[in-house]
């Protein structure tokens, strides 16, 4: 029994030495090309708090998660309806844009991928909310 351990011991010390001990004598080289390719991934999953009930005039919309594996990084961009929510502050944690009207604007940018939990709030205007719509999308740069 111990003479069939040793045996099939020696057999694997020496199959793993082969390519080694061939490859030192120059009679065979082995070399292995491995490449992988990762897709861009980016989305944005927003939840609801189902509470709108302002905190003075803070409305607490609820939290997003963001996450994005590009390596050159990505704009979070909010749009809402053109012309509405004029004077309206989009905040996410520190990150912080008054919407101008245009339907569209930049509320971050990150130079590399990047996953975090951010919460969504937004102070209205003089106008207040009149729109129904406020969408957050990320653009890979």
């Amino acid at each position: 029994m111990w003479f069939r351990r040793a045996l099939v011991g020696a057999a694997l010390v020496g199959a793993a030495l082969a390519p080694t001990l061939s490859h030192a004598t120059g009679r065979a080289s082995y070399g292995l090309n491995l490449r992988a390719v990762v897709p861009v991934t980016c989305s944005v999953r927003f939840q609801p708090n189902g509470n709108l009930l302002p905190q003075g005039t803070v409305f607490n919309l609820g939290s997003f998660l963001e996450y994005c594996n590009s390596p050159s990084g990505y704009r979070l961009v909010v749009n809402y309806t053109p012309g509405t929510l004029r004077g309206a502050t989009v905040q996410a944690d520190n990150d912080r844009v008054v919407l101008d009207g245009s339907g569209q604007t930049v509320l971050t940018q990150s130079t590399g991928a990047r996953r975090r939990m951010r919460n969504l709030q937004i102070i209205p205007g003089e106008s207040g909310f009149d729109t129904d719509r406020l969408t957050l999308d990320i653009l890979v740069n």
